[in-house]
């Protein structure tokens, strides 16, 4: 399932814009869109109209800006056709009464999911992290018909995510062939999943006794509840996102391996919130390294964001007088490091003297005129003011 389309009339501080989303990976692309812009732009505004088309329900704030003539339009593609869902129907862009479900069903509060489940799961991760209790004291089996309840508000919860691992833990110690397998195979990721999350550390195991998963960090054993705000972000949304793939295919009687390359849409709401820098810079290699069927769309303020995937389409929202607008500037952003990106128009900070701004700015101008060779020689002069911070650019790289 991905989202080819968005339009949107009068939501938020857009008048009318319409969106188009990188799909698929190509030689040229990836499945990754980035929205950024100044704060009050309206970069949020766009997740929260794909969240409100998708689920038809309450996301937490009212974003119709004239509720007598609205309209959100999304198109679609899954099950080998294109659908379109539109929201210009509903009282101020809201339908309390019915769950949209991420497997891809309209359902009424309370009732099983209808037959066939889609093959394909979405997410949205918020910037907040949940407050409840990391401590269980029993394992739980998981319900995969309610796994996707309130995905569209960001629902997370500490006690599901210590459920899961448990349960991994405790599967692959058992003597049924098929459970073991499973075990072993969610065991694996989950401990792939923490390893990548980890600066100088690693998941060990679950201890049983206390139903608590053990991180080793810095030589030191510490539960999920004891790591830093930025580790356990990564770890919770992670791991969460896993076991929705883990309810699809038990759902749709996938096989264990095939699990976290179940295709889908990640939305995700600023998603440099409680990451240092070198964390920002490597979240969505992450994500497109252990989810490599999932597509992308999330906003930032973050340079690093905006830099970290050659081939992710750029969006940004510019504030006008009473109004905002959305442009692709895919072209512009696309060959800039983080230093030519803070120098943008979105950023306009500059982290050198003046000497190397104007050069890295003059470079940027070359680079956008198409005048290869000047860039070069740009990036040349750069490389010998400083080799070391430079050397990205190499002798005659762009």
């Amino acid at each position: 399932m991905v989202i080819e389309h968005l339009y949107i009339k009068n939501i938020g501080p857009f008048r009318e814009q319409s969106l188009s989303f990188n799909t698929e990976k190509t030689d040229s692309q990836e499945p990754v869109t980035i929205i950024t812009g100044v704060n009050g732009a309206g970069k949020s505004i766009i997740i929260d109209a794909l969240r409100a088309a998708l689920s038809g329900d309450d996301i937490g704030r009212n974003i119709v800006a004239n509720p007598d003539d609205f309209l959100i339009k999304l198109t679609m593609r899954y099950d080998g056709s294109v659908h379109e869902q539109s929201t210009g129907s509903m009282s101020a862009g809201l339908i309390r009464s019915v769950d949209y479900n991420a497997l891809g069903h309209f359902m009424c509060y309370g009732y099983k999911l209808p037959e066939p489940v889609h093959n394909w799961v979405i997410d949205f991760w918020s910037t907040a992290l949940p407050q409840d209790t990391f401590k269980i004291k029993n394992i739980s089996s998981i319900d995969h018909e309610k796994a996707f309840a309130g995905v569209m508000r960001g629902r997370k919860s500490n006690v599901e995510l210590v459920n899961f691992i448990c349960q991994s833990d405790y599967l692959r110690s058992s003597e049924m062939p098929e459970e073991k397998e499973l075990g072993e195979v969610l065991y694996q990721n989950i401990k792939r999943i923490i390893d990548l999350c980890l600066d100088n550390g690693e998941f060990k195991y679950v201890q049983r006794t206390g139903l608590t998963p053990i991180i080793q960090q810095n030589g030191h054993l510490l539960s999920l509840d004891k790591l830093s705000a930025g580790n356990i972000f990564l770890i919770e949304h992670l791991l969460s996102l896993m076991s929705k793939l883990y309810s699809v295919s038990v759902l749709n009687k996938r096989a264990p391996s095939e699990i976290m390359n179940i295709s889908g849409l990640l939305l995700i709401d600023e998603i440099e919130n409680h990451l240092h820098p070198k964390w920002q810079k490597k979240i969505l290699g992450i994500i497109r390294q252990l989810f490599p069927n999932l597509q992308i769309i999330l906003t930032t303020h973050s340079p690093f964001i905006v830099a970290a995937v050659r081939g992710a389409k750029i969006y940004t929202c510019h504030s006008q007088d009473g109004y905002s607008t959305i442009e692709d500037e895919t072209d512009y952003y696309d060959h800039l490091s983080v230093e030519e990106v803070l120098l943008s128009g979105v950023f306009d900070v500059s982290p050198f003297n003046n000497e190397i701004s104007e050069l890295i700015q003059k470079r940027k101008q070359l680079v956008a005129s198409g005048d290869i060779q000047g860039a070069k020689q740009i990036a040349n002069q750069l490389y010998a003011i400083n080799p070391e911070y430079f050397a990205y650019l190499g002798a005659t790289d762009l």
